[in-house]
This record gives C-alpha cells, sequence and structure tokens, in this order.
C-alpha cells in the first residue's frame, strides 16, 4: 500500500471547525501565523484516513460543515449552531488567502529559476565565489596571491582570462543575479504583507490581479547571464 500524503488542517480556534485543508504544510503554517482565530493541525489523516480521505475531495465550501475531534483523530459533523456565517466567510478568506499565497510563491519561484542551478550546495560555491573575486578587487588585484583566491585562480583558468578580468566577470554576473533577486525579494515582501493584511475575499481577488500586472511588468530575466 502506498504511504498516504499527510495533510495538515487549518481549524477554528474556538469551534475546531475545519477552515482549510492541504498538503503544502508551509500554507497551512503562513495561514496560521497570520489568521489569529487559525489553529494548525498536523497529519489530520493519520491514522483513519489513509486509504480514503474523503473530506479531502470536498469543495472547500464544505469545510466548515465538519469539526476536528482531536482525542480520536477524526472529522465530525459540525453543529448546526456553530456552522455559523462567521465560520463560512473565515473559511473563505482563508481559502483565498491561500490561493493568492501559493500564486505568489509559485511565480517568485519561477522568476528566480535562472539563479538556481539545482545541485547541492551550489550556492555556497557562488557566495564564496563572489566573496573572493569582490576582495581580490578591493586588494587592487594583487599577483602571487592565488592560494587565497582559489575559485578566481579557477575560473580564470577555466574560461581563459586573466586573474583580473574572471574577477570582474565574476562580479558583473553576481550583479546581475543580485538585481533578479532584489526585485523579486521586493515582491514577496510586498505582497506576503498584503496577503497577510487583507481581511475579505474581494481584497485578495483584486490583490492578485495587481500582483499579476505588476509582476509582468516589472520583473524582465535575461537567461543569458546565469550562473555565475
Amino acid at each position: 500500500m502506498a504511504i498516504a500524503q499527510p495533510y495538515s488542517a487549518l481549524l477554528d480556534a474556538s469551534t475546531s471547525a475545519l477552515l482549510f485543508l492541504s498538503t503544502r504544510i508551509p500554507v497551512i503554517v503562513f495561514l496560521a501565523k497570520v489568521m489569529s482565530e487559525g489553529d494548525h493541525e498536523y497529519c489530520v489523516n493519520y491514522p483513519n484516513y489513509l486509504e480514503d480521505f474523503p473530506h479531502a475531495k470536498l469543495p472547500p465550501v464544505a469545510w466548515p460543515m465538519w469539526t476536528w475531534n482531536g482525542p480520536k483523530r477524526v472529522f465530525e459533523a459540525t453543529p448546526p449552531e456553530l456552522n455559523t456565517e462567521r465560520l463560512r466567510l473565515y473559511a473563505a478568506l482563508a481559502a483565498k488567502k491561500a490561493q493568492a499565497l501559493v500564486e505568489v510563491t509559485r511565480t517568485l519561484t519561477m522568476a528566480r529559476y535562472p539563479v538556481w542551478d539545482g545541485m547541492p550546495m551550489q550556492e555556497v560555491i557562488y557566495v564564496t565565489k563572489k566573496m573572493q573575486a569582490q576582495r581580490f578587487k578591493d586588494r587592487g588585484y594583487p599577483e602571487g596571491m592565488e592560494l587565497e583566491f582559489s575559485y578566481v585562480v579557477q575560473y580564470a583558468d577555466f574560461a581563459g582570462l586573466s586573474m583580473k578580468a574572471a574577477a570582474d566577470e565574476i562580479l558583473l554576473k553576481a550583479s546581475f543575479t543580485d538585481a533578479l533577486l532584489l526585485k523579486s525579494e521586493l515582491f514577496r515582501l510586498k505582497y506576503c504583507g498584503l496577503i497577510r493584511d487583507a481581511n475579505t475575499v474581494e481584497q485578495l481577488d483584486s490583490l492578485i490581479m495587481d500582483f499579476r500586472r505588476d509582476f509582468h511588468k516589472s520583473i524582465e530575466v535575461h537567461h543569458d547571464v546565469y550562473p555565475l
């Protein structure tokens, strides 16, 4: 039998009613941080919904109709008197915040792909290479100190450049990387903050449209300058 993928749930803090359900654990973590009346419950499909998890197949609007029983680790029907308009609106807000967060995260991740090599520890090498090139330049491109600047020497030998030219090229490419990351980080800070502060579904709908327009107008990726 295949191992069931763990689901996390966002629960209403006062009633334990189900607000949102997802296998994207970081999304639930974010929602629990920014929604004061939401609690994160881990692995709600364990151990009673391993073969079939019917609640995951429900449309989000139906989730508040189910309440988490922690000791039994099962979902039970929400009592009618607790299935209030407040609960339904809060669940809809959680679903829209999740949608907005996933779109922003996915879009910024794709924008950053050109500066991601995909090889473990490569980011550490790029940072060290950039630091060595900057230090070599700051010290006036000294001769006879190759052991202190091994990555610059390696790049110079591979590219058939002088040490000075290699250091300058490393720093130029690093500047392109920094510019892209800086711009994408501004989008992350701005829109994650707006998602956090939004209080209505309508605000989030408008936010998503603003993000799409601003992002595609502002981000331009030059694939030929990566990697270092």
